[in-house]
């Protein structure tokens, strides 16, 4: 201890006889007397010392109220003086008692007991958000002999709350109820500033208080990069004891991905959260395990508890979508063309990608949303947008497509070549045709039979000869438009246009040679 502590140690024993009056004479005057000069996580409920078995012994008796100077409980006038904080959770229903027994009868030990199942160490004396009720709190005292304190029904307890002083009700409370997945913290203060200290003996509970269970993975998460992953245990572990070679991470092929490093997620001694980092992300998707290894006994919970099981978790490498700048698309008019991401910019493979396309149309007031496939089939000019988002939303990227729309000229083919393995040129195909509609069509051989009919031919892909079973040779075709509702251009295929001045219906005839 240093001088400054021995100073301090000196002005908390003058102020705790002080307190002490005051604390049974006048308990509605708060007097805090001489700064800490060091700190003692134990005399903080964060740092809480956790209870596992029945009888519990402090050997040295604390000076301090640690970092954080916290409510205590109504009959403590919401003083802390010399704290120390200690923890536990009922794992079955019961009845709570316990006595706290000082070493030397002529200290006086109060003590506050609180549950923190919902608001934890933040709830206590919180009259806002989630709160931490107090539940217990004896301040019995009196000049001289003190004796014995805590919740004991077969000592005479009654009530939750006693004191301060002796006119206040008995040193020790009623029995309390408790049910299973509570949690408690449990506040004992040395108002007598003594160097010796106390047993705290749960024996007379029915109630199961004590952690026996061994603490097991509940959860593994990740982010995007899958290099940092969230491991979370079904109790707080002794943060000390976690360590990167008590991990093993399995991989879909076979292989293991060492831990590199390890952090507790909470501050404190325990946590029940940590970081596992790995040397690298990782590169393959696949089902993952997560053991811990038998290095399991340095995996311990506060009551000594090691840590087992395994965890598995399908984890997906997800790349990043490609975006672009504006990108031009010409569109003859009344004709459709298909906007794909993938053909202005290669966009990753295998990707889980949700997409959603908008399309502003010139004069709108604000775009509206028209698909949420990969890609898109359009008839309209505009500016149509895409945003590509990787599912789970790792990463995102956009693109735009500016539609333009112009006059397209009609090729009439006269050659069309069914037979060749080329693939090319195998169908009697009109471009152009589709902005005419009930465009037909009839197709006579040289001996002037029809061979083919199609009053929609406008919509059609064109006349296939090889599937209708025709020969090769010369054939005769008349093409009506009986509509003209965009000017007609006829192209000679060597990229000369005219345009046709007639008007409707426009009736168009040649010959078409079907070659091998």
């Amino acid at each position: 201890m240093t001088h400054e502590g021995k100073i301090c140690l000196g002005l908390r024993t003058f102020c705790s006889v002080n307190l002490f009056i005051m604390n049974r004479l006048l308990p509605a005057l708060l007097v805090i007397c001489c700064t800490h000069a060091w700190a003692q996580t134990t005399s903080d409920c964060d740092g809480a010392i956790v209870l596992c078995g029945d009888v519990y012994s402090e050997t040295e008796a604390s000076f301090n109220t640690g970092d954080v100077y916290e409510y205590t409980g109504a009959c403590n006038a919401f003083l802390e003086q010399s704290s120390i904080w200690y923890t536990f959770t009922v794992y079955e229903d019961g009845l709570l008692s316990f006595v706290l027994d000082p070493l030397d009868p002529v200290d006086d030990y109060d003590w506050g007991l609180f549950d923190i199942t919902e608001g934890g160490c933040a709830g206590i004396g919180a009259t806002l958000g989630v709160i931490s009720p107090e539940v217990g709190c004896n301040s019995y005292g009196e000049f001289g002999t003190n004796g014995p304190t805590g919740i004991s029904t077969a000592n005479g307890g009654t009530g939750n709350t006693n004191g301060p002083g002796n006119a206040n009700g008995p040193p020790f409370n009623a029995d309390l109820p408790v049910t299973e997945g509570s949690t408690y913290a449990l506040v004992v203060m040395n108002w007598s500033n003594s160097l010796n200290g106390y047993t705290i003996d749960f024996g007379q509970s029915t109630a199961v208080l004590y952690d026996q269970e061994p603490p097991v993975l509940q959860s593994l998460e990740t982010d995007c990069v899958l290099q940092d992953f969230v491991v979370t245990f079904s109790e707080p572990l002794v943060s000390a004891t976690v360590e990167p070679v008590d991990f093993v991470l399995h991989a879909p092929d076979g292989g293991t991905a060492p831990i590199q490093s390890v952090v507790a997620n909470s501050a404190g001694n325990t946590s029940d959260s940590f970081t596992l980092t790995l040397p690298a992300p990782l590169s393959v998707s696949g089902t993952y395990e997560l053991e811990i290894t038998e290095n399991s006994l340095l995996v311990e919970d506060p009551c000594g508890n090691a840590g087992e099981g395994s965890l598995e978790r399908y984890f997906e490498v997800v790349f990043p979508p490609v975006g672009w700048d504006e990108f031009e698309v010409e569109i003859c008019v009344g004709e459709d063309v298909r906007l794909d991401p993938d053909a202005v910019v290669p966009q990753p493979q295998d990707n889980l990608v949700e997409y959603v396309w908008t399309h502003d149309a010139l004069g709108s007031s604000e775009p509206d949303t028209v698909s949420f496939n990969d890609e898109l089939v359009v008839q309209e000019p505009g500016l149509y947008h895409v945003s590509m988002t990787t599912n789970p939303p790792c990463f995102e990227a956009e693109g735009s497509f500016w539609v333009v729309e112009k006059t397209c000229s009609v090729l009439i083919p006269n050659v069309v070549s069914p037979y060749s393995s080329s693939g090319v040129n195998d169908r009697f195909y009109i471009p152009g045709l589709q902005v005419f509609p009930n465009a037909s069509i009839q197709i006579f051989n040289r001996w002037g039979n029809l061979v083919y009919e199609n009053d929609r031919y406008d919509l059609s892909d064109g006349w296939n000869p090889k599937a209708e079973g025709a020969s090769s040779g010369v054939y005769h075709y008349i093409l009506r438009l009986p509509e003209l509702p965009v000017p007609l251009v006829l192209s000679d295929g060597n990229g000369g246009d005219m345009p046709y001045t007639g008007g409707a219906p426009a009736v168009f005839e040649g010959a078409l040679h079907v070659v091998d």
